[in-house]
């Protein structure tokens, strides 16, 4: 299974998500407790492998923090509540997640309205995208297996479900992971 740690910020929790055998590492860029700066996301960058992916998580932003962003490496944007037309953003060449399924983004994140929240979404009313879709939504490792299960998505993303206190927390990191890499292996890993 494809697995996207998100809201990393500390050299840390960045070194056991790549070490753990993340497929890739969100940087959240939108206004958050996890958000980083350009400075720092350059910085953390530079402990993760050219197989992990590099994603900038953004809510509802400007072209301009879109492209000082990719400055530090990123290989996908994610977008949450996008307002300007989706091609807008294609001048990055990058491809692109989205969080809705009225979308023509390169990849679908089914996720729960607010980002982050930890809210879990209820896996048996999903309508399950018929194009490469990652699920996200009060993912934990107690109940990532179940997830994989009922909703079949081609990779999962998490992020409170790995925290402790609002924190990244490392064995909480590595368990996710090992859990949903138990479970299935991904069929799009683009």
């Amino acid at each position: 299974m494809f697995v996207k740690i998100c809201g990393l910020k500390t050299e840390e929790s960045v070194t056991a998500a790549v070490e753990a055998g993340a497929d890739a590492i969100g940087f959240v860029f939108a206004n958050s407790s996890r958000q980083v700066d350009v400075t720092t996301a350059k910085r953390l960058r530079q402990l993760i492998p050219p197989r992990v992916r590099v994603v900038g998580v953004f809510l509802d932003p400007t072209l301009d923090e879109v492209e000082t962003a990719i400055t530090c490496g990123l290989t996908d944007i994610q977008l949450h509540h996008r307002t300007l037309p989706l091609e807008m953003f294609r001048q990055f060449g990058l491809p692109i997640i989205e969080a809705s399924t009225d979308t023509e983004a390169d990849l679908i994140l089914l996720d729960a309205p607010v980002p982050g929240s930890g809210e879990t979404l209820d896996w048996l009313r999903l309508k399950r995208p018929e194009r490469p879709f990652w699920l996200a939504g009060g993912l934990t490792a107690g109940n990532v297996k179940d997830a994989i299960r009922h909703v079949q998505p081609d990779g999962v993303d998490v992020s409170s479900g790995v925290e402790t206190d609002g924190e990244k927390d490392i064995d909480k990191i590595r368990t996710f992971i090992t859990r949903a890499k138990e479970e299935t292996s991904c069929t799009h890993n683009q």
